[in-house]
């Protein structure tokens, strides 16, 4: 393929991770989202009418920017990795850390950025143009599987897993379908990026998550999984119930019962959007080693384990360098700042989604929060309204009788708040500009390393 243009889209996880931590590298601040002053003013226009129109104008957007599938059919693996490199094509010198695994969004970012080093993921998501109008399996069964057949043919080094997630992403999967490639060996373009940064007897640091979810496998190095993160388990999806059913009635969808790979029965795998898959950790041990290289594994059964050691290693470096701590950020799926937290003292909590399972785990981490430090919460944009998701109260109501302070999506729209993607951004650095500093400060991988145990 020599088509320049990018592959993934940019709020996929990978992208946006590698973005965020290059500018953290370079000193220079990265939004997660960069828009336009005129797709500003579209979303001021936006959040004026009915969200089902903002959902219309963002599906017919992610459709022209998807993938044809005839495009992707021979796509070189090689060429993912490079296009990911390219985030870092201002990095001068060597690092003494490279982060690589899981492409754990905020919580990923947050680690990569404090070590001081660069993140390689190991997953790449293709959005295909095409989808399941009416909720039903198999038109995305179908196109996933034969993007995955025309790729897998000529990349040995991934396994593909086509992910249909109908309840959080179901107003985007009737146009768009995905299909998400994860590494299994180690690309050559990332073997030559990790020998000109990677200082000699450095440290290669593996983010292995364990996460787990019930998936059809349909060949050896391709399965298909239904449902995603948050707080409908995996069996639910697959067995369908009462509260899912009644979810699709209210969104028009005429399909019920749940969803199932006829003839294929599931078992339990490295889940698609968080897990870790074997044999690219196997890979790099192996070039670790030859190249005088240490391997570290760090592996956690959850996302929000990763999440709990950013912030108790932004903590520790605070309370070593003698570092004010000026609040907490609370964070959520793609809304998080690496640069931001940095640079301005902040505590950061990034949480999976605006879910249950989401706001248990923020309740948890508050119970060894100060009750005195501030508390900025970037409700999250999104379009979804989900059995699982938090109501706009009941996040309120988790920061009851706390100093704290709302920069994203806000209660007259959550969480269709268009203007959210950007402005809680803008809303943090008006509240923090008086205690930002540079240069951003980072700690040592040993003293990172000691919070494990």
């Amino acid at each position: 393929m020599n088509d320049a243009r990018p592959l993934e889209s940019a709020e996929s996880a990978s992208p946006m991770i590698t973005r965020l931590v290059a500018g953290v590298l370079t000193g220079k601040h990265e939004r997660p989202f960069e828009f336009a002053t005129w797709e500003r003013w579209g979303m001021q226009l936006l959040n004026l009418f009915p969200p089902d129109v903002a959902r219309w104008v963002v599906r017919w957007q992610f459709r022209l920017s998807s993938l044809p599938p005839d495009r992707v059919h021979a796509l070189d693996v090689e060429e993912l990795a490079a296009q990911r490199l390219q985030d870092y094509q201002d990095l001068e010198g060597r690092y003494p850390v490279m982060v690589i695994g899981s492409a754990l969004a905020g919580a990923a970012a947050h680690i990569a950025a404090i070590l001081g080093g660069p993140f390689l993921p190991q997953p790449f998501i293709l959005g295909l143009r095409g989808g399941s109008p009416s909720e039903e399996l198999a038109p995305h069964l179908a196109l996933t599987s034969s993007v995955a057949r025309g790729i897998l043919g000529c990349n040995p080094n991934i396994k593909a897993i086509a992910h249909f997630d109908p309840i959080h992403d179901g107003w985007l999967t009737r146009t768009v379908s995905h299909l998400r490639l994860k590494l299994i060996d180690l690309p050559v373009a990332y073997r030559h990026f990790i020998l000109k940064y990677l200082e000699p007897g450095g440290t290669v640091l593996y983010l292995d998550c364990s996460a787990r979810w019930l998936q059809f496998p349909l060949t050896d190095r391709f399965s298909y999984q239904v449902g995603g993160w948050g707080g409908i388990p995996s069996e639910e999806f697959i067995s369908g119930s009462e509260r899912i059913d009644h979810f699709l009635n209210a969104t028009g969808s005429s399909h019920q019962g749940g969803w199932r790979v006829p003839g294929v029965e599931p078992v339990w795998s490295a889940e698609s959007e968080w897990g870790s898959e074997p044999g690219l950790d196997k890979a790099l041990q192996e070039f670790a080693a030859g190249n005088g290289y240490r391997f570290q594994r760090i592996r956690f059964a959850h996302p929000h384990d990763f999440s709990r050691l950013a912030l108790d290693a932004h903590r520790y470096l605070f309370n070593k360098s003698g570092r004010t701590i000026c609040g907490l950020l609370v964070e959520t799926f793609t809304q998080y700042d690496p640069y931001l937290v940095l640079a301005a003292g902040l505590l950061p909590l990034w949480l999976v989604f605006n879910t249950v399972d989401s706001k248990e785990f923020l309740q948890e981490i508050l119970t060894e929060i100060s009750s005195e430090l501030p508390i900025y919460y970037s409700g999250l944009a999104t379009l979804s309204r989900t059995p699982d998701m938090v109501s706009w109260e009941g996040w309120a109501e988790t920061f009851k009788d706390r100093n704290w302070v709302n920069i994203g999506a806000g209660p007259r729209r959550y969480p269709e708040d268009m203007v959210a993607l950007y402005q809680w951004q803008d809303q943090l650095m008006e509240h923090l500009s008086e205690s930002l500093s540079s240069p951003l400060p980072h700690l040592d991988l040993s003293d990172f390393l000691k919070l494990l145990h």
